[in-house]
This record gives structure tokens, sequence and C-alpha cells, in this order.
């Protein structure tokens, strides 16, 4: 199966404080050509949800090898990477001008809405998405260890903007939460080299939200956004930064 590949110019509104793609920012990118390819390969949003069937991203690892800056041209490429039982595996590459900036690994479900639980993917895909051609990245892992106790802590309430067409919290939302809560020296000083995030729960509009940043190393952390109301954990992360 041939990849897609699509540019994606790096705009003002997509950088940071200090000039940088974010990293909620450069997920949505990857989002979105993932979103391309599964249209021009039959199995977008639009023939999912005809048949009451939504992708859902599960798990994403991201690996940030050099700075993107506003203004920079990125080109991002992507391919299927294997397809079993309910996961379906994507990975990315992103160059700069022929310089490899970033590398990404994803890990997708197909959602029954109305059940709310993911289907066999025997019944959506066909044996193009069960080829295995080269990871870019090690996949996710299948478990992330718990953030622990202790860390610095920051609430936020669910707004508009966090909702996507599934009436869900964004995927985006969740990791730009869980960023917010590192400490002020490592966001001056630093910037994000690697994630790996766990989606674990769906939430909606009305909740309030908590993240929590444990230091795990020197300059990494394990993350975890809980729903206030009942404590659910919704997704668990680790990060590992870098001087800027």
């Amino acid at each position: 199966m041939e990849p897609l590949r699509e540019p994606f110019p790096v705009h003002a509104s997509d950088a940071d404080a200090f000039g940088l793609l974010t990293a909620p920012a450069l997920a949505g990118y990857l989002q979105e050509i993932a979103g391309h390819h599964a249209e021009a390969l039959g199995v977008g949003i639009e023939a999912l949800r005809t048949r009451g069937l939504a992708w859902v991203l599960g798990r994403q690892r991201l690996e940030l090898a050099a700075p993107v800056r506003s203004g920079d041209r990125l080109e991002l490429e992507t391919w299927p990477s294997g397809a079993d039982g309910v996961a379906a595996l994507r990975d990315f590459v992103a160059w700069r001008a022929g310089e490899e900036v970033a590398r990404a690994s994803t890990v997708w479900f197909v959602m029954d809405l109305a059940r709310r639980r993911p289907v066999r993917l025997d019944r959506v895909l066909d044996e193009r998405f069960r080829a295995r051609p080269p990871r870019s990245v090690a996949p996710p892992a299948d478990r992330l260890e718990p953030a622990g106790e202790g860390g610095r802590e920051r609430r936020f309430t669910i707004r508009y903007l966090d909702i996507d067409a599934n009436q869900h919290v964004t995927n985006a939302s969740y990791l730009a939460w869980a960023l917010e809560a590192v400490p002020e020296e490592i966001w001056r000083t630093c910037r994000l080299a690697a994630l790996e995030t766990h989606y674990l729960a769906e939430c909606r509009y009305g909740s309030a939200i908590v993240s929590r940043a444990v230091p795990a190393g020197e300059r990494d952390f394990r993350h975890a956004v809980v729903r206030e109301e009942d404590g659910k954990e919704l997704a668990r992360l680790w990060t590992r930064w870098v001087p800027r």
C-alpha cells in the first residue's frame, strides 16, 4: 500500500510562546493526514459514520528529533502498518527541507457508536491493512506505568472547543492538559523530545479534569488526566524533555 505524503506549513497559531510547534498542533497534523489517507483508502470518517462506526485513537508515541518553528514547512508521510484483532496501526514521518524532524506510531480502534465498544477490524478493513511494512518508531507499549502520587496538578473545565464530532473530548485537549502540569522551569528552558499517550476513557462537556505531572527522572514525567467528579483516569502519558 502506497504511503500518503502532504505538506503542512507551520502557522504562528500552532506555535508556543517560544515560537516552537506545539505537541497538540503536531498531533493534529498527524490526525489530519491520517484522515485523508483513510478517506483515500475507502475507510474515512464519512464511510464509517454511515455504518454507525468511528475511528478512535487509542495510543500514540511521538519522537521529536529537532525543534520545529513557526514558519517552517513540513512534509508528512503516513502509512497503515498492520491490523490485528481490534487494533489498527499507523506510522508517520515528518521532514523539514529534507531533514527528518519527527516520527510517530499510533494505535487506532473502530468504535461502534451505539454500543460504545470497539469492533473487530475484519468487519471493516480488507487484507491491504494486514500487511506489516517497516515501523517508523517502536510502537506504543501495551501499558504505561501510573503517574503515582505527588507532583504538580492543574485543574481545567471542559470547553466547547474541547469537544469533537463524536461529542467527546478531543485527543489534542488531553495532551494539552497533560503538558500544562509540567513545572514552569521545564516549560521555560526545555522542549518536548518524546511522548507517549494512552487514551483510557471518554469524557464529555460539563466535566472538570485534573492534570497531574510526576517526575520520573531528570527531565522525564509521568502524567495522569483524571475526571474530577468520579476520579476516573481518562489518559495516561509519559514525556521526555531536553534543553531548548
